[in-house]
């Protein structure tokens, strides 16, 4: 992607006590979150930015290298550097939906059923949701999407209290417990999640487009309604290089 670039915007102060390739990484930061930088734009090489710029080649490198350890930048092999797309973030302080979360942070989200189906639960399921063996509940897995860039594979589990939801306007909503909540007054008042970090599987690859040595964040989840009561078991797999999590901690 060709984008003109004011490089004046990222010029560096030798006088002041800050590391001159800091001072340029910052601003470089700067620049793509307030998307000034759009995602595949192609940087001046290392040269022409310590040129332009009255830097040597080393300072660009360590900020380049920096950005690229970030996740920020990504540099390719006789091709050049590049803007990466934001990262989708999750603060681990509440109970939201990937919609919701995804667009709070101003990205478009998406989503592709795979499939839908009467399940018998397995013995995870069940014990996630309370439920007796061999009690059918309703899968519903998804392809979830920010700025129309494959994230998440989702599969989530309902309690058979809620088979009949209607696919209809879940594809129509997008968001899961927003259809709950009209069609059966339902609300997420709580949850309990884990996550782990893995390789990711054959399937998770294709959907995910990432390559096999891409980690993956795999997140379970078991929400909670007013009364305490779970009503969904969710496992989900997320591209470990475009989503990261927040974690707000207080001291007791």
């Amino acid at each position: 992607m060709t984008q003109t670039l004011d490089l004046t915007l990222f010029s560096v102060d030798k006088r002041l006590p800050t590391p001159a390739y800091l001072q340029l990484k910052d601003k470089l930061s700067r620049a793509i979150d307030e998307g000034q930088l759009s995602p595949g734009t192609a940087l001046p090489s290392e040269r022409d930015l310590a040129d332009t710029l009255g830097l040597s080649r080393m300072t660009v490198r360590r900020a380049f290298e920096e950005l690229v350890a970030e996740k920020q930048l990504e540099q390719r092999q006789g091709s050049g550097t590049y803007v990466l797309p934001k990262r989708v973030e999750q603060m681990i302080d509440r109970v939201l939906g990937f919609t919701e979360e995804a667009q709070n942070l101003g990205f478009k989200s998406g989503s592709q059923l795979l499939e839908a189906k009467l399940a018998v639960a397995d013995m995870v399921v069940a014990k996630a949701l309370n439920l007796n063996n061999r009690q059918e509940v309703l899968s519903i897995a998804r392809l979830r999407t920010a700025d129309d860039e494959p994230l998440a594979l989702q599969v989530a589990y309902l309690i058979p209290d809620l088979k009949d939801l209607s696919l209809e306007q879940l594809a129509k909503k997008g968001s899961l417990y927003k259809t709950i909540k009209e069609q059966f007054g339902l609300s997420p008042q709580g949850a309990r999640q884990t996550v782990s970090a893995k390789l990711p599987s054959a399937e998770e690859r294709q959907l995910l487009h990432i390559a096999k040595d891409v980690p993956v964040l795999a997140l379970e989840r078991i929400t909670l309604d007013l009364t305490g009561r779970p009503f969904e078991f969710v496992r989900s797999s997320y591209r470990g290089d475009r989503y990261k999590m927040v974690l707000d901690l207080r001291s007791p």
